[in-house]
Protein backbone atom coordinates (compact mmCIF):
# COMPACT_ATOMS: atom_id res chain seq x y z
CA UNK A 1 0.00 0.00 0.00
CA UNK A 2 2.84 2.39 0.89
CA UNK A 3 4.56 1.50 -2.38
CA UNK A 4 1.46 2.39 -4.37
CA UNK A 5 1.08 5.65 -2.48
CA UNK A 6 4.71 6.57 -2.97
CA UNK A 7 4.40 5.83 -6.68
CA UNK A 8 1.30 8.03 -6.86
CA UNK A 9 3.15 10.81 -5.05
CA UNK A 10 6.10 10.60 -7.47
CA UNK A 11 3.76 10.80 -10.46
CA UNK A 12 1.98 13.73 -8.86
CA UNK A 13 5.25 15.54 -8.18
CA UNK A 14 6.23 15.07 -11.83
CA UNK A 15 2.97 16.69 -12.94
CA UNK A 16 3.53 19.48 -10.46
CA UNK A 17 7.01 20.05 -11.86
CA UNK A 18 5.57 20.24 -15.36
CA UNK A 19 3.08 22.90 -14.25
CA UNK A 20 5.87 24.88 -12.56
CA UNK A 21 7.95 24.68 -15.72
CA UNK A 22 4.99 25.90 -17.78
CA UNK A 23 4.64 28.91 -15.49
CA UNK A 24 8.37 29.56 -15.65
CA UNK A 25 8.28 29.54 -19.45
CA UNK A 26 5.32 31.90 -19.46
CA UNK A 27 7.08 34.21 -17.02
CA UNK A 28 10.20 34.16 -19.20
CA UNK A 29 8.14 35.03 -22.28
CA UNK A 30 6.43 37.88 -20.46
CA UNK A 31 9.81 39.11 -19.23
CA UNK A 32 10.84 39.61 -22.85
CA UNK A 33 8.13 42.28 -23.20
CA UNK A 34 8.80 44.61 -20.23
CA UNK A 35 7.08 47.57 -21.93
CA UNK A 36 3.75 45.71 -22.18
CA UNK A 37 1.99 46.78 -18.99
CA UNK A 38 -0.39 43.80 -18.51
CA UNK A 39 2.62 41.51 -18.65
CA UNK A 40 3.98 42.93 -15.38
CA UNK A 41 0.89 41.81 -13.47
CA UNK A 42 0.93 38.45 -15.24
CA UNK A 43 4.57 37.92 -14.27
CA UNK A 44 3.63 38.52 -10.64
CA UNK A 45 0.76 36.03 -10.99
CA UNK A 46 3.21 33.47 -12.36
CA UNK A 47 5.48 34.05 -9.38
CA UNK A 48 2.65 33.76 -6.85
CA UNK A 49 1.23 30.65 -8.53
CA UNK A 50 4.69 29.06 -8.53
CA UNK A 51 5.04 29.77 -4.79
CA UNK A 52 1.61 28.27 -4.10
CA UNK A 53 2.38 25.21 -6.22
CA UNK A 54 5.66 24.78 -4.35
CA UNK A 55 3.69 24.88 -1.10
CA UNK A 56 1.36 22.15 -2.38
CA UNK A 57 4.33 20.01 -3.36
CA UNK A 58 5.83 20.35 0.13
CA UNK A 59 2.71 19.11 1.94
CA UNK A 60 2.06 15.83 0.16
CA UNK A 61 2.57 13.87 3.38
CA UNK A 62 -0.18 15.83 5.12
CA UNK A 63 -3.81 14.79 5.13
CA UNK A 64 -6.32 16.67 3.04
CA UNK A 65 -7.20 20.05 4.58
CA UNK A 66 -10.86 21.04 4.18
CA UNK A 67 -11.58 24.54 5.47
CA UNK A 68 -14.94 26.06 6.34
CA UNK A 69 -15.18 29.75 5.46
CA UNK A 70 -18.17 32.01 5.97
CA UNK A 71 -19.50 35.27 7.37
CA UNK A 72 -20.76 35.84 10.85
CA UNK A 73 -23.87 33.83 11.71
CA UNK A 74 -23.67 31.51 8.69
CA UNK A 75 -23.30 28.45 10.93
CA UNK A 76 -19.77 27.27 10.18
CA UNK A 77 -19.15 25.94 13.66
CA UNK A 78 -22.51 24.19 13.75
CA UNK A 79 -21.74 22.58 10.38
CA UNK A 80 -18.37 21.37 11.64
CA UNK A 81 -20.03 19.82 14.68
CA UNK A 82 -22.66 18.15 12.49
CA UNK A 83 -20.07 16.75 10.08
CA UNK A 84 -17.89 15.53 12.96
CA UNK A 85 -20.86 14.07 14.83
CA UNK A 86 -19.87 15.91 18.01
CA UNK A 87 -22.24 18.68 19.14
CA UNK A 88 -19.75 20.65 21.21
CA UNK A 89 -16.66 20.25 19.08
CA UNK A 90 -16.65 23.92 18.07
CA UNK A 91 -18.35 26.60 20.12
CA UNK A 92 -21.65 27.91 18.82
CA UNK A 93 -23.88 30.70 20.03
CA UNK A 94 -25.43 34.08 19.30
CA UNK A 95 -22.52 36.17 20.46
CA UNK A 96 -20.35 37.46 17.58
CA UNK A 97 -17.71 36.51 16.89
CA UNK A 98 -18.32 33.06 18.34
CA UNK A 99 -15.06 31.67 16.91
CA UNK A 100 -12.02 33.93 17.25
CA UNK A 101 -9.37 31.30 16.47
CA UNK A 102 -8.91 28.22 14.33
CA UNK A 103 -10.42 24.88 15.23
CA UNK A 104 -8.70 21.93 13.54
CA UNK A 105 -10.56 18.66 13.80
CA UNK A 106 -8.98 15.28 13.06
CA UNK A 107 -9.85 11.68 13.68
CA UNK A 108 -6.68 11.04 15.70
CA UNK A 109 -4.51 13.21 17.93
CA UNK A 110 -1.30 14.28 16.20
CA UNK A 111 -2.74 14.16 12.68
CA UNK A 112 -2.81 17.95 12.55
CA UNK A 113 0.60 18.66 14.12
CA UNK A 114 2.27 19.71 10.87
CA UNK A 115 -0.60 22.04 9.92
CA UNK A 116 -0.73 23.55 13.40
CA UNK A 117 3.00 24.25 13.26
CA UNK A 118 2.64 26.02 9.92
CA UNK A 119 -0.36 28.09 11.02
CA UNK A 120 1.02 29.12 14.45
CA UNK A 121 0.00 27.07 17.43
CA UNK A 122 -1.07 30.20 19.35
CA UNK A 123 -4.11 30.74 17.12
CA UNK A 124 -5.04 27.09 16.64
CA UNK A 125 -7.01 24.75 18.84
CA UNK A 126 -7.03 21.07 17.92
CA UNK A 127 -9.86 18.61 18.50
CA UNK A 128 -10.05 14.90 17.72
CA UNK A 129 -12.50 12.04 17.99
CA UNK A 130 -11.56 8.44 17.07
CA UNK A 131 -15.21 7.67 16.35
CA UNK A 132 -15.23 10.10 13.40
CA UNK A 133 -14.21 7.51 10.79
CA UNK A 134 -15.42 9.71 7.96
CA UNK A 135 -12.45 12.00 8.72
CA UNK A 136 -9.74 9.34 8.71
CA UNK A 137 -7.93 11.09 5.85
CA UNK A 138 -9.22 14.62 6.37
CA UNK A 139 -8.42 17.63 8.54
CA UNK A 140 -11.50 19.81 9.01
CA UNK A 141 -10.80 23.46 9.87
CA UNK A 142 -13.27 25.98 11.28
CA UNK A 143 -12.20 29.59 10.68
CA UNK A 144 -13.19 32.87 12.37
CA UNK A 145 -15.83 35.10 10.81
CA UNK A 146 -14.65 37.34 8.00
CA UNK A 147 -17.08 40.18 8.70
CA UNK A 148 -17.36 40.50 12.48
CA UNK A 149 -16.15 43.45 14.52
CA UNK A 150 -12.81 41.66 14.87
CA UNK A 151 -12.38 41.12 11.14
CA UNK A 152 -9.04 42.98 11.02
CA UNK A 153 -7.65 40.34 13.38
CA UNK A 154 -9.43 37.46 11.70
CA UNK A 155 -8.71 38.15 8.02
CA UNK A 156 -4.96 37.33 8.15
CA UNK A 157 -5.74 34.09 9.99
CA UNK A 158 -8.34 33.08 7.41
CA UNK A 159 -6.09 33.99 4.47
CA UNK A 160 -3.19 32.00 5.92
CA UNK A 161 -5.44 28.99 6.41
CA UNK A 162 -6.92 29.15 2.91
CA UNK A 163 -3.41 29.25 1.45
CA UNK A 164 -2.73 25.86 3.06
CA UNK A 165 -6.07 24.29 2.24
CA UNK A 166 -6.91 21.68 -0.37
CA UNK A 167 -10.66 22.25 -0.32
CA UNK A 168 -13.01 25.04 0.69
CA UNK A 169 -16.49 24.69 2.08
CA UNK A 170 -18.04 28.12 1.56
CA UNK A 171 -20.91 28.52 4.00
CA UNK A 172 -23.72 31.00 3.31
CA UNK A 173 -26.79 31.93 5.36
CA UNK A 174 -29.85 30.96 3.33
CA UNK A 175 -31.79 33.85 4.85
CA UNK A 176 -29.23 36.33 3.47
CA UNK A 177 -27.11 34.42 0.95
CA UNK A 178 -26.20 37.25 -1.39
CA UNK A 179 -23.67 38.86 0.92
CA UNK A 180 -21.56 40.89 -1.44
CA UNK A 181 -18.76 41.33 1.08
CA UNK A 182 -18.37 37.58 1.58
CA UNK A 183 -18.48 36.81 -2.16
CA UNK A 184 -15.91 39.53 -2.87
CA UNK A 185 -13.63 38.30 -0.06
CA UNK A 186 -13.58 34.78 -1.48
CA UNK A 187 -13.31 35.84 -5.14
CA UNK A 188 -9.53 36.17 -5.10
CA UNK A 189 -9.13 32.66 -3.70
CA UNK A 190 -11.59 30.88 -5.95
CA UNK A 191 -9.16 30.53 -8.93
CA UNK A 192 -6.92 28.41 -6.70
CA UNK A 193 -9.60 25.79 -6.15
CA UNK A 194 -10.99 23.84 -9.04
CA UNK A 195 -14.19 21.91 -9.49
CA UNK A 196 -14.53 19.47 -6.62
CA UNK A 197 -12.18 21.50 -4.45
CA UNK A 198 -14.89 24.09 -3.99
CA UNK A 199 -18.11 23.21 -2.12
CA UNK A 200 -20.90 25.75 -1.63
CA UNK A 201 -23.37 25.30 1.23
CA UNK A 202 -26.59 27.18 1.97
CA UNK A 203 -27.19 26.70 5.69
CA UNK A 204 -30.42 27.30 7.65
CA UNK A 205 -32.52 26.28 4.64
CA UNK A 206 -35.14 24.88 7.02
CA UNK A 207 -36.12 28.45 7.95
CA UNK A 208 -37.34 29.24 4.42
CA UNK A 209 -40.34 27.97 2.51
CA UNK A 210 -39.31 24.95 0.45
CA UNK A 211 -40.84 26.26 -2.80
CA UNK A 212 -39.18 29.64 -2.40
CA UNK A 213 -35.87 27.95 -1.63
CA UNK A 214 -35.89 25.71 -4.72
CA UNK A 215 -37.50 28.05 -7.25
CA UNK A 216 -36.06 31.41 -6.31
CA UNK A 217 -33.32 31.45 -3.66
CA UNK A 218 -31.05 28.73 -5.10
CA UNK A 219 -31.12 29.86 -8.79
CA UNK A 220 -30.58 33.50 -7.78
CA UNK A 221 -27.75 32.50 -5.46
CA UNK A 222 -25.98 30.38 -8.10
CA UNK A 223 -26.14 33.26 -10.58
CA UNK A 224 -24.92 35.64 -7.89
CA UNK A 225 -21.76 33.69 -7.11
CA UNK A 226 -21.19 32.96 -10.81
CA UNK A 227 -21.03 36.71 -11.48
CA UNK A 228 -18.93 37.34 -8.39
CA UNK A 229 -16.42 34.52 -8.94
CA UNK A 230 -16.42 34.33 -12.73
CA UNK A 231 -16.76 30.55 -12.53
CA UNK A 232 -19.84 28.36 -13.02
CA UNK A 233 -21.43 27.06 -9.83
CA UNK A 234 -23.46 24.01 -10.75
CA UNK A 235 -24.28 22.75 -7.29
CA UNK A 236 -25.06 24.11 -3.87
CA UNK A 237 -25.97 21.97 -0.85
CA UNK A 238 -29.12 23.18 0.88
CA UNK A 239 -28.78 22.02 4.47
CA UNK A 240 -29.75 22.56 8.05
CA UNK A 241 -26.59 22.01 10.08
CA UNK A 242 -28.43 22.45 13.37
CA UNK A 243 -31.02 19.86 12.34
CA UNK A 244 -28.23 17.27 12.01
CA UNK A 245 -26.74 17.66 15.46
CA UNK A 246 -27.22 14.85 17.91
CA UNK A 247 -29.27 17.20 20.07
CA UNK A 248 -30.59 20.16 17.99
CA UNK A 249 -32.37 21.72 21.01
CA UNK A 250 -34.69 23.75 18.81
CA UNK A 251 -36.16 27.02 19.96
CA UNK A 252 -39.87 27.16 19.39
CA UNK A 253 -39.43 30.10 16.99
CA UNK A 254 -36.68 28.34 15.04
CA UNK A 255 -38.35 25.01 14.33
CA UNK A 256 -37.88 23.66 10.78
CA UNK A 257 -40.52 24.70 8.25
CA UNK A 258 -39.94 21.62 6.08
CA UNK A 259 -37.81 18.49 5.94
CA UNK A 260 -35.92 19.21 2.67
CA UNK A 261 -32.26 18.79 3.65
CA UNK A 262 -29.24 17.81 1.55
CA UNK A 263 -26.92 17.34 4.53
CA UNK A 264 -26.80 13.57 3.96
CA UNK A 265 -25.53 14.23 0.43
CA UNK A 266 -22.81 16.48 1.79
CA UNK A 267 -21.96 13.90 4.42
CA UNK A 268 -21.75 11.15 1.81
CA UNK A 269 -19.48 13.34 -0.32
CA UNK A 270 -17.10 13.64 2.61
CA UNK A 271 -17.28 9.99 3.66
CA UNK A 272 -17.27 8.25 0.27
CA UNK A 273 -15.19 10.59 -1.88
CA UNK A 274 -13.14 13.05 0.09
CA UNK A 275 -12.23 10.63 2.87
CA UNK A 276 -10.30 8.29 0.58
CA UNK A 277 -6.57 7.63 0.88
CA UNK A 278 -5.73 8.65 -2.67
CA UNK A 279 -8.21 11.49 -3.00
CA UNK A 280 -5.87 14.03 -1.42
CA UNK A 281 -3.26 13.41 -4.11
CA UNK A 282 -5.81 13.78 -6.91
CA UNK A 283 -7.18 16.92 -5.34
CA UNK A 284 -3.78 18.54 -4.98
CA UNK A 285 -2.84 17.69 -8.54
CA UNK A 286 -6.11 19.20 -9.70
CA UNK A 287 -5.51 22.33 -7.65
CA UNK A 288 -2.04 22.69 -9.15
CA UNK A 289 -3.49 22.26 -12.62
CA UNK A 290 -6.14 24.85 -11.82
CA UNK A 291 -3.53 27.33 -10.63
CA UNK A 292 -1.53 26.81 -13.79
CA UNK A 293 -4.62 27.04 -16.02
CA UNK A 294 -5.89 30.14 -14.26
CA UNK A 295 -2.66 32.04 -14.93
CA UNK A 296 -2.60 30.88 -18.54
CA UNK A 297 -6.27 31.76 -18.99
CA UNK A 298 -5.69 35.19 -17.51
CA UNK A 299 -2.68 35.69 -19.79
CA UNK A 300 -4.75 34.52 -22.75
CA UNK A 301 -7.57 36.89 -21.85
CA UNK A 302 -5.18 39.82 -21.57
CA UNK A 303 -3.34 39.21 -24.82
CA UNK A 304 -6.49 38.43 -26.79
CA UNK A 305 -8.09 41.59 -25.45
CA UNK A 306 -5.30 43.61 -27.05
CA UNK A 307 -4.61 41.35 -30.02
CA UNK A 308 -6.47 43.31 -32.70
CA UNK A 309 -4.81 46.62 -31.78
CA UNK A 310 -1.38 45.03 -31.49
CA UNK A 311 -1.82 43.15 -34.77
CA UNK A 312 -2.60 46.49 -36.39
CA UNK A 313 0.56 47.93 -34.84
CA UNK A 314 2.56 44.97 -36.15
CA UNK A 315 1.18 45.55 -39.66
CA UNK A 316 2.07 49.24 -39.40
CA UNK A 317 5.61 48.39 -38.32
CA UNK A 318 5.98 45.89 -41.17
CA UNK A 319 4.73 48.46 -43.70
CA UNK A 320 6.98 51.16 -42.24
CA UNK A 321 10.02 48.88 -42.34
CA UNK A 322 9.26 47.87 -45.92
CA UNK A 323 9.07 51.52 -46.96
CA UNK A 324 12.18 52.34 -44.93
CA UNK A 325 14.09 49.54 -46.63
CA UNK A 326 12.91 50.63 -50.06
CA UNK A 327 14.07 54.15 -49.26
CA UNK A 328 17.38 52.74 -48.05
CA UNK A 329 17.93 50.81 -51.28
CA UNK A 330 16.96 53.88 -53.28
CA UNK A 331 19.58 55.82 -51.35
CA UNK A 332 22.18 53.21 -52.20
CA UNK A 333 21.37 53.39 -55.90
CA UNK A 334 21.32 57.18 -55.94
CA UNK A 335 24.78 57.29 -54.38
CA UNK A 336 26.23 56.39 -57.81
CA UNK A 337 28.25 53.59 -59.35
CA UNK A 338 31.44 55.62 -59.24
CA UNK A 339 31.54 55.10 -55.50
CA UNK A 340 32.33 51.46 -56.05
CA UNK A 341 36.02 52.26 -56.21
CA UNK A 342 38.23 49.31 -57.16
CA UNK A 343 35.44 47.05 -58.46
CA UNK A 344 37.32 46.26 -61.68
CA UNK A 345 40.41 45.49 -59.66
CA UNK A 346 38.53 42.81 -57.76
CA UNK A 347 37.26 41.32 -61.03
CA UNK A 348 40.81 41.01 -62.41
CA UNK A 349 42.03 39.59 -59.11
CA UNK A 350 39.49 36.80 -59.39
CA UNK A 351 40.38 36.19 -63.05
CA UNK A 352 44.10 36.07 -62.26
CA UNK A 353 43.40 33.28 -59.77
CA UNK A 354 41.59 31.22 -62.40
CA UNK A 355 43.46 31.81 -65.69
CA UNK A 356 46.43 29.75 -66.86
CA UNK A 357 48.87 30.09 -69.78
CA UNK A 358 50.06 33.28 -71.46
CA UNK A 359 46.72 35.04 -70.94
CA UNK A 360 46.93 34.16 -67.29
CA UNK A 361 50.30 35.89 -67.15
CA UNK A 362 48.89 38.97 -68.88
CA UNK A 363 45.86 39.11 -66.56
CA UNK A 364 48.09 38.74 -63.51
CA UNK A 365 50.39 41.54 -64.70
CA UNK A 366 47.40 43.75 -65.51
CA UNK A 367 45.83 43.02 -62.13
CA UNK A 368 49.08 44.04 -60.41
CA UNK A 369 49.22 47.26 -62.38
CA UNK A 370 45.59 48.02 -61.51
CA UNK A 371 46.24 47.13 -57.88
CA UNK A 372 49.21 49.46 -57.72
CA UNK A 373 47.43 52.33 -59.46
CA UNK A 374 44.13 51.87 -57.66
CA UNK A 375 45.86 51.39 -54.37
CA UNK A 376 47.80 54.60 -54.84
CA UNK A 377 44.62 56.47 -55.72
CA UNK A 378 42.90 54.94 -52.72
CA UNK A 379 45.48 56.07 -50.22
CA UNK A 380 45.58 59.52 -51.78
CA UNK A 381 41.81 59.81 -51.60
CA UNK A 382 40.92 58.01 -48.39
CA UNK A 383 43.95 57.99 -46.18
CA UNK A 384 46.95 60.08 -45.17
CA UNK A 385 48.64 60.39 -48.57
CA UNK A 386 52.22 61.20 -47.68
CA UNK A 387 52.48 58.78 -44.81
CA UNK A 388 50.77 55.94 -46.63
CA UNK A 389 52.70 56.37 -49.86
CA UNK A 390 55.97 56.27 -47.93
CA UNK A 391 54.92 53.25 -45.89
CA UNK A 392 53.28 51.24 -48.66
CA UNK A 393 55.49 50.66 -51.66
CA UNK A 394 55.09 46.98 -52.28
CA UNK A 395 52.43 45.65 -54.63
CA UNK A 396 51.16 43.29 -51.96
CA UNK A 397 50.54 46.11 -49.52
CA UNK A 398 48.96 48.15 -52.25
CA UNK A 399 46.64 45.23 -52.88
CA UNK A 400 45.54 45.25 -49.28
CA UNK A 401 45.06 48.99 -49.36
CA UNK A 402 42.96 48.68 -52.49
CA UNK A 403 40.75 46.10 -50.84
CA UNK A 404 40.34 48.28 -47.76
CA UNK A 405 39.66 51.31 -49.89
CA UNK A 406 37.01 49.41 -51.77
CA UNK A 407 35.36 48.40 -48.55
CA UNK A 408 35.46 51.96 -47.28
CA UNK A 409 34.43 53.79 -50.43
CA UNK A 410 32.20 51.25 -52.09
CA UNK A 411 30.16 50.59 -48.98
CA UNK A 412 30.47 53.36 -46.43
CA UNK A 413 28.96 56.10 -48.57
CA UNK A 414 26.25 53.83 -49.87
CA UNK A 415 25.45 52.54 -46.40
CA UNK A 416 25.40 56.05 -44.97
CA UNK A 417 22.87 57.07 -47.62
CA UNK A 418 20.84 53.92 -46.98
CA UNK A 419 20.86 54.39 -43.21
CA UNK A 420 19.88 58.06 -43.51
CA UNK A 421 16.85 57.21 -45.64
CA UNK A 422 15.93 54.29 -43.38
CA UNK A 423 16.05 56.42 -40.25
CA UNK A 424 13.95 59.20 -41.81
CA UNK A 425 11.29 56.68 -42.86
CA UNK A 426 11.08 55.26 -39.32
CA UNK A 427 10.89 58.72 -37.77
CA UNK A 428 8.02 59.63 -40.08
CA UNK A 429 5.91 56.56 -39.33
CA UNK A 430 6.58 56.06 -35.62
CA UNK A 431 4.01 58.47 -34.03
CA UNK A 432 1.04 56.55 -35.48
CA UNK A 433 2.64 53.20 -34.61
CA UNK A 434 3.20 54.37 -31.04
CA UNK A 435 -0.49 55.32 -30.70
CA UNK A 436 -1.52 51.77 -31.62
CA UNK A 437 1.01 50.29 -29.22
CA UNK A 438 -0.21 52.42 -26.31
CA UNK A 439 -3.81 51.39 -27.03
CA UNK A 440 -2.57 47.79 -26.98
CA UNK A 441 -1.28 48.10 -23.43
CA UNK A 442 2.30 49.27 -23.99
CA UNK A 443 3.83 51.87 -21.71
CA UNK A 444 3.46 55.45 -22.94
CA UNK A 445 7.25 55.77 -22.99
CA UNK A 446 7.02 53.81 -26.23
CA UNK A 447 6.30 57.14 -27.93
CA UNK A 448 10.02 57.93 -27.66
CA UNK A 449 11.21 57.13 -31.16
CA UNK A 450 14.75 56.50 -29.93
CA UNK A 451 13.47 53.24 -28.42
CA UNK A 452 12.55 52.10 -31.91
CA UNK A 453 15.77 53.36 -33.44
CA UNK A 454 18.01 51.83 -30.80
CA UNK A 455 18.04 48.59 -32.74
CA UNK A 456 19.27 50.25 -35.94
CA UNK A 457 22.79 50.75 -34.58
CA UNK A 458 24.04 47.78 -36.53
CA UNK A 459 21.87 48.42 -39.58
CA UNK A 460 24.72 49.73 -41.72
CA UNK A 461 26.99 46.82 -40.83
CA UNK A 462 24.35 44.18 -41.54
CA UNK A 463 23.25 45.80 -44.80
CA UNK A 464 26.89 46.29 -45.84
CA UNK A 465 27.60 42.63 -45.12
CA UNK A 466 24.68 41.51 -47.30
CA UNK A 467 25.64 43.97 -50.04
CA UNK A 468 29.25 42.81 -49.94
CA UNK A 469 28.15 39.19 -50.21
CA UNK A 470 25.91 40.04 -53.18
CA UNK A 471 28.75 41.84 -54.97
CA UNK A 472 31.23 39.08 -54.26
CA UNK A 473 28.79 36.48 -55.49
CA UNK A 474 28.31 38.30 -58.79
CA UNK A 475 32.05 38.78 -59.23
CA UNK A 476 32.61 35.08 -58.53
CA UNK A 477 29.90 34.07 -61.02
CA UNK A 478 31.18 36.33 -63.81
CA UNK A 479 34.83 35.39 -63.27
CA UNK A 480 33.85 31.72 -63.42
CA UNK A 481 32.06 32.24 -66.73
CA UNK A 482 35.00 34.21 -68.17
CA UNK A 483 37.45 31.54 -67.05
CA UNK A 484 35.85 28.56 -68.72
CA UNK A 485 38.02 25.95 -70.44
CA UNK A 486 36.85 26.87 -73.94
CA UNK A 487 37.50 30.59 -73.35
CA UNK A 488 40.97 29.98 -71.95
CA UNK A 489 41.89 27.69 -74.86
CA UNK A 490 40.49 30.15 -77.40
CA UNK A 491 42.50 33.12 -76.15
CA UNK A 492 45.63 31.19 -75.20
CA UNK A 493 45.86 29.29 -78.51
CA UNK A 494 47.26 32.14 -80.73
CA UNK A 495 50.00 32.97 -78.25
CA UNK A 496 50.79 29.32 -77.59
CA UNK A 497 50.79 28.70 -81.37
CA UNK A 498 53.29 31.42 -82.21
CA UNK A 499 55.41 30.56 -79.17
CA UNK A 500 55.48 26.94 -80.27
CA UNK A 501 56.34 27.88 -83.83
CA UNK A 502 59.23 30.12 -82.83
CA UNK A 503 60.46 27.52 -80.42
CA UNK A 504 60.38 24.81 -83.12
CA UNK A 505 62.38 26.97 -85.53
CA UNK A 506 64.94 27.71 -82.86
CA UNK A 507 65.41 24.03 -81.97
CA UNK A 508 65.53 22.95 -85.60
CA UNK A 509 68.26 25.47 -86.42
CA UNK A 510 70.25 24.41 -83.39
CA UNK A 511 70.30 20.72 -84.27
CA UNK A 512 70.90 21.30 -87.99
CA UNK A 513 73.80 23.62 -87.33
CA UNK A 514 72.09 26.65 -88.74
CA UNK A 515 72.46 29.94 -86.93
CA UNK A 516 69.49 32.31 -86.64
CA UNK A 517 70.11 36.03 -86.92
CA UNK A 518 69.29 38.57 -84.30
CA UNK A 519 66.58 39.95 -86.55
CA UNK A 520 64.78 36.63 -86.24
CA UNK A 521 64.61 36.85 -82.47
CA UNK A 522 63.66 40.54 -82.65
CA UNK A 523 60.84 39.76 -85.06
CA UNK A 524 59.77 36.75 -82.98
CA UNK A 525 59.67 38.89 -79.84
CA UNK A 526 57.53 41.54 -81.49
CA UNK A 527 55.27 38.95 -83.08
CA UNK A 528 54.68 37.17 -79.80
CA UNK A 529 54.12 40.50 -78.05
CA UNK A 530 51.65 41.69 -80.65
CA UNK A 531 49.72 38.42 -80.54
CA UNK A 532 49.62 38.54 -76.76
CA UNK A 533 48.52 42.18 -76.71
CA UNK A 534 45.94 41.63 -79.44
CA UNK A 535 44.52 38.58 -77.65
CA UNK A 536 44.54 40.41 -74.32
CA UNK A 537 42.86 43.45 -75.93
CA UNK A 538 40.09 41.28 -77.33
CA UNK A 539 39.78 39.55 -73.95
CA UNK A 540 39.56 42.97 -72.29
CA UNK A 541 36.66 43.88 -74.56
CA UNK A 542 34.89 40.64 -73.64
CA UNK A 543 35.51 41.21 -69.92
CA UNK A 544 34.21 44.77 -70.06
CA UNK A 545 31.12 43.63 -71.95
CA UNK A 546 30.37 40.71 -69.64
CA UNK A 547 31.62 42.13 -66.34
CA UNK A 548 30.91 45.81 -66.56
CA UNK A 549 30.37 47.75 -63.36
CA UNK A 550 26.75 48.44 -64.32
CA UNK A 551 26.07 44.79 -64.95
CA UNK A 552 27.70 43.67 -61.70
CA UNK A 553 25.94 46.23 -59.54
CA UNK A 554 22.58 45.68 -61.24
CA UNK A 555 22.73 41.96 -60.61
CA UNK A 556 24.06 42.52 -57.09
CA UNK A 557 21.09 44.81 -56.36
CA UNK A 558 18.69 42.16 -57.65
CA UNK A 559 20.28 39.56 -55.39
CA UNK A 560 20.27 42.03 -52.49
CA UNK A 561 16.55 42.69 -52.91
CA UNK A 562 15.85 38.97 -53.13
CA UNK A 563 17.77 38.31 -49.93
CA UNK A 564 16.04 41.15 -48.11
CA UNK A 565 12.62 39.87 -49.21
CA UNK A 566 13.38 36.59 -47.46
CA UNK A 567 15.05 38.16 -44.45
CA UNK A 568 13.01 38.30 -41.25
CA UNK A 569 14.53 41.56 -40.12
CA UNK A 570 17.51 43.71 -40.92
CA UNK A 571 17.47 45.82 -37.82
CA UNK A 572 16.95 44.72 -34.23
CA UNK A 573 14.03 46.88 -33.17
CA UNK A 574 13.47 46.03 -29.47
CA UNK A 575 9.91 47.30 -29.58
CA UNK A 576 9.08 45.02 -32.48
CA UNK A 577 10.66 42.11 -30.63
CA UNK A 578 8.46 42.76 -27.59
CA UNK A 579 5.38 43.12 -29.79
CA UNK A 580 6.22 39.80 -31.45
CA UNK A 581 6.42 38.18 -28.00
CA UNK A 582 2.93 39.38 -27.06
CA UNK A 583 1.42 38.29 -30.39
CA UNK A 584 3.06 34.88 -30.01
CA UNK A 585 1.35 34.53 -26.63
CA UNK A 586 -1.93 35.49 -28.29
CA UNK A 587 -1.50 32.74 -30.85
CA UNK A 588 -0.77 30.23 -28.08
CA UNK A 589 -3.85 31.40 -26.17
CA UNK A 590 -6.04 30.90 -29.23
CA UNK A 591 -4.65 27.41 -29.80
CA UNK A 592 -5.34 26.44 -26.18
CA UNK A 593 -8.90 27.74 -26.43
CA UNK A 594 -9.54 25.78 -29.59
Amino acid sequence: MNFDRNTAILKALRKITESKNDLQRLSTELGQAPLWLPGRGLEEQCRQAAVMIEGIAERFERKLVMTLVGPSGSGKSTLLNALAGVDNLSDTGHERPTTDHLIVFSAHPGDSDQLVEELDSQIVETRSNPAAVRFEHVLLVDTPDTDSRAFRKHIPIVEKTIARSDMLICVFDAENPKRRDHVDFLARFIPNFSGESLVCVLNKCDRLAEAELKDQIVPDFLEHIRRGWQVPADRVFCISARGNLNNPDWDAAAAPRHDFDEFKDLQQLVANTINQAGYVIDRRIENVRRLRDFVFEEAGRQVLEHKSVLSDAADRIAAAEKKALEDALAGMQESGVQQLFGLNVLVYQKLAQRWLGPMGWMIAIWARLLIFGSGLMAVLRFGRPVRQVLNRLSALKQSKDTQAAFEDSGKDQKMAAAFRNYRLAVLESWPEIAKSLVRGGFDSSIRNVEDALSGTAGFEQRLAAIWGEALDDQIQRLSAKLSGLFVQVLFNLPAIGILSYCGWLTLESFFTGKYLSGDFFMHAFWAIGLVLLLSFFILQLCIRAAASTNRITARAFEKLKHQLDHLDELDQNPVKAQLHTVLTLAALAESERS
